[in-house]
């Protein structure tokens, strides 16, 4: 008997041991669970606030003015310019012109969003990382060019330099930059080896007006009524009044 209770004093001081050993390891895991959760939200807090700046210092930014001459050529030819298809809400437009107005009204157009498919929203043009659709029409690597197979590029060249070389630009057309002034570009589906011409527009960009800051058009318009109601048997304010006799009329009969 001695033995028995012997043992299981010792398994009972094991059990009470073995609690007693993971008793901090629970307590510690609660307090570690909300300060990884406090880190993670401080560090969001933080890369959003960075971004945000990034957004707001970024060109183009609220309020200020770039224009870009554009072209769009199709095999060996240039397309009509562009005019706005939907009222513009964003300050990315054109003036059937040849140019690109970049003048963004909110931080959804303006810095990393002043993109050549944001501007393309306005003016009717759906611009993906290869391809192109305009008047109803898909623009795509394989369009048939007169019997040869088009590519889709875009050629940028930088503003008021006519002996630069393009950049030229094969994928993510879409999200391409419209943020230097001045600038001009031709979005093109060619056959490879194909000269493409600079904008036909390129001379628009010394004819500008609209150089003034813009502010985003109101979001409603509201008119007032001027209607006025008569009580029935009132005197209408808005009639004339009929003239009175002329006092002064001395004409008599014979």
């Amino acid at each position: 008997m001695g033995k028995a209770s012997s043992a299981k004093k010792v398994a009972r001081a094991a059990r009470a041991g073995g609690k007693t050993s993971q008793g901090p390891k629970r307590q510690l895991a609660f307090p570690l669970g909300v300060a990884a959760i406090v880190l993670v939200g401080a560090l969001l807090v933080v890369f959003a606030r960075s971004a945000n700046e990034e957004q707001v210092s970024a060109s183009p930014r609220v309020g200020e003015h770039i224009h870009a001459a554009y072209g769009i050529y199709v095999c060996n030819a240039f397309l009509s310019p562009l005019t706005d298809a939907v009222p513009d809400t964003s300050g990315l437009h054109t003036h059937a012109d040849g140019v690109a107005h970049v003048h963004p009204f909110a931080n959804g157009s303006s810095g990393r969003n002043a993109t050549l498919a944001k501007w393309g929203e306005t003016v009717g043009l759906e611009v993906g990382s290869q391809s192109f659709t305009v008047g109803g029409t898909e623009y795509a690597n394989g369009y048939d060019c007169n019997g040869e197979p088009g590519q889709v590029v875009l050629y940028v060249w930088p503003p008021d330099d006519p002996d630069a070389e393009p950049q030229v630009v094969t994928s993510d057309i879409g999200g391409f930059r419209l943020d230097v002034d001045r600038q001009q570009f031709t979005l093109a589906v060619v056959p490879e080896g194909t000269e493409v011409p600079r904008p036909e527009s390129a001379g628009e960009l010394d004819q500008l007006s609209d150089l003034d800051p813009v502010e985003a058009p109101p979001t409603t318009a509201t008119t007032a009524s001027t209607a006025t109601t008569v009580a029935p048997g009132a005197t209408d304010p808005t009639a004339s009044a009929e003239p009175a006799p002329d006092s002064t009329d001395t004409t008599t009969g014979p």
